[in-house]
């Protein structure tokens, strides 16, 4: 459901779309300082859905600078250890590849009686020659 806009209006959403400041965007697109701030509103509410269009495709156009980017960072060893990892967990995050954190209960497996000897077991080996556990 596409509608014809002004010369003007496209103008608004590209200046908006980047700054996301409606006042200087209708300024810059022409319309009269004296009546930006009203009309800056005005095209905002109006051209929402055109603006959200823009934003989705300014952000998209420069993913891959912002990946290439954090490969260097990365790849850099001049760069602190810790900001070297976090560039690569963002790589692989925004690649779907997300940190599994898994935790596993081993107690509903084992009897009471089980996990009693186990930890008897584990406590003895820790406190050798220092007496029995009963």
């Amino acid at each position: 459901m596409s509608r014809s806009l002004t010369e003007q209006q496209k103008a608004f959403i590209q200046h908006f779309s980047r700054t996301g400041n409606a006042t200087q965007s209708a300024i810059k697109s022409g319309y009269s300082p004296k009546t930006a701030e009203q009309q800056g509103y005005e095209l905002k509410n109006k051209l929402s859905v055109e603006i959200e269009a823009e934003t989705r495709r300014l952000l998209s156009s420069a993913v891959p600078m912002a990946v290439d980017k954090l490969t260097k960072l990365a790849e850099d060893d001049r760069v602190a250890a810790n900001v070297r990892l976090g560039a690569i967990k963002d790589i692989l995050d925004r690649a779907g590849y997300q940190a599994v954190h898994k935790v596993e209960d081993v107690t509903g497996k084992k009897s009471d009686k089980e996990l009693e000897a186990e930890l008897k077991h584990l406590l003895s080996g820790l406190m050798v020659g220092t007496g029995n556990i009963n």
